[in-house]
């Protein structure tokens, strides 16, 4: 029931009012110029295999994660960047401006694995979002 009637509003609201700012979007699939870390993935393996079967391919964990080694010399005046518990994280699109993580599609708005995501991603709780919803 509730995802019949709160999906319309809620793509609307993330993918073109995030934060309230028009034009918006994905805010928390972005890091931009904040101390903000897309990590700890806590279920890495599980979400790993969800990916390679709907991809249809193995993948390499290189490819799709930040170890803290990693990590932590991209971003080395960033605070959350240095915390060891803190990975394994999502990689970005270093080339893009805003930094999205990989699998964010700033063409649509969207993730483009929203059904597949990692739990951080499932539960990360957006205050702007349920206090306007």
């Amino acid at each position: 029931m509730y995802i019949t009637y709160m999906k319309l509003p809620i793509d609307y609201i993330c993918s073109n009012l995030c934060l309230g700012e028009q034009d918006y979007h994905g805010d928390c699939c972005h890091i931009e110029d904040r101390d903000y870390i897309l990590g700890f993935i806590y279920d890495k393996e599980e979400f790993i295999k969800r990916l390679e079967k709907l991809r249809g391919e193995k993948l390499n964990e290189e490819d799709i994660f930040y170890t803290y080694e990693e990590g932590s010399k991209l971003f080395p005046d960033r605070p959350s960047w240095q915390l060891p518990f803190a990975y394994p994280a999502l990689k970005v699109d270093l080339d893009h401006p805003s930094k999205p993580c990989i699998f964010y599609d700033n063409e649509n708005r969207q993730c483009s694995i929203h059904s597949i995501r990692p739990g951080m991603c499932r539960n990360f709780y957006c205050k702007f979002l349920m206090d306007n919803i």
